[in-house]
């Protein structure tokens, strides 16, 4: 017999589907108590553990059309928050890797956040990063973003495949977030999901 809380996470998952931003922020808070400590233990970083939570709330919103297949949303979130905290472990090494090859000090993360800067210096940057963009990825996000165009539409209005609007999307938001970091603004979950609107 299937529990009233599994049909409620079955709907939720169906809303989210068909893209539904009420209900995928009801996940988002949902889970994010779970994944926090989860990928706490991984990173040791505040920081890095919001921005894995980000990165796989990102992905499951790029993945959506897939969730109607779930059975166990928590597992399937676990495993996007795996990848997520192996990439970004990787991707420490490395840079300890090259912090020794060179001998120098690692410098200190800047502690400056959104809610401390002026949303007009946070638009430019977003502007500028996304002017940086190449052609194509840059008119996909266009297309996502001013238009409100969906994944199928902007493939088929491109004659694309969904996979590669979708890799686009993902690729875009991750050079603006960086860009945004580079200048000393860390986006907060809240942010980070206002940008998938």
């Amino acid at each position: 017999m299937v529990s009233s809380g599994n049909n409620e996470e079955r709907l939720l998952l169906k809303q989210i589907a068909e893209g539904n931003e009420q209900a995928f922020a009801v996940l988002f808070y949902r889970y994010l108590p779970v994944l926090k400590p989860f990928t706490l233990k991984f990173t040791k970083n505040s920081d890095a553990a919001e921005e894995i939570i980000q990165d796989t709330f990102l992905r499951v919103w790029l993945n959506r059309e897939k969730l109607d297949d779930i059975e166990n949303v928590k597992s399937w979130l676990y495993k996007f928050a795996s990848n997520e905290c192996l990439n970004y472990l990787r991707k420490q090494l490395k840079e300890a890797r090259a912090i020794d090859n060179l001998g120098i000090e690692y410098p200190k993360e800047s502690n400056d956040t959104i809610d401390t800067l002026n949303l007009n210096d946070v638009n430019y940057l977003v502007g500028q990063a996304i002017d940086r963009l190449p052609g194509q990825r840059k008119r996909i996000y266009l297309m996502s973003r001013s238009e409100g165009m969906n994944i199928p539409e902007i493939a088929a209005a491109l004659e694309l495949s969904p996979n590669t609007i979708k890799n686009a999307l993902v690729i875009s938001l991750k050079t603006i977030r960086e860009h945004l970091n580079k200048n000393g603004i860390v986006l907060s979950a809240l942010t980070y999901i206002a940008l998938l609107k």
